[in-house]
């Protein structure tokens, strides 16, 4: 394990990638996640570590930095599966403002957007619907790794799920609301009409 400078001085040279659920602070590494058994075993090797009810978050020494380091994709998977809600994909710039997106932009509009289709499990079925590698996919979208394709491709790619799944909802809506209609006039016919 690392001591307190030890960590200090790694995180000055390598910080963690900036997300909303793992943060590092001069005296330990915050983890907004709600207590589940699942994590407690991911972080059962750094001695001290514990969840506080009252900050609703795991509190880990930082000497179990470079663990955390390690776990830190299925941390972040985990920590954002026990939200309660999608967030909807942010706006983008409108045609011709002149605004290009940036890899940041890119990797938030596409969690954004994997979320919204696919909800708590987003990582897992994206990898998947895209033929792509999920721990490749997590990296990528944490800023530490390098996918095998631009970020261009990749947004191209959730863009033509995304319309693919728009066209198969609205088909099945409007298959759904043709079945309750034909059904509704069924039961709104007269009891002795069926077999007169």
């Amino acid at each position: 394990m690392l001591s307190n400078e030890e960590a200090r001085d790694r995180l000055a040279s390598h910080p963690l990638p900036a997300n909303p659920w793992v943060q590092a602070s001069d005296n330990a590494i915050l983890i907004h996640a709600e207590y589940t058994d699942t994590i407690e075993r991911m972080l059962r090797w750094v001695p001290k570590t514990r969840w506080s009810a009252r900050r609703r978050c795991w509190i880990v020494p930082l000497s179990g930095l470079e663990l955390v380091r390690s776990i830190l994709p299925e941390l972040c998977r985990l920590a954002e599966a026990m939200q309660d809600t999608p967030v909807a994909p942010e706006a983008v710039a409108p045609e011709g403002s002149g605004d290009t997106l940036d890899e940041t932009e890119a990797r938030h509009l596409f969690r954004d957007a994997a979320r919204l289709l696919y909800g708590s499990d987003w990582q897992r079925d994206t990898a998947r619907a895209l033929g792509r590698e999920e721990a490749a996919l997590a990296r990528w979208l944490l800023g530490e790794g390098v996918m095998e394709a631009p970020p261009a491709t990749l947004l191209a790619e959730m863009l033509a799920l995304m319309q693919r799944r728009a066209v198969n909802i609205t088909n099945a809506a409007d298959a759904l609301a043709r079945r309750m209609e034909r059904a509704g006039q069924a039961d709104r016919a007269p009891a002795g009409a069926v077999g007169s």
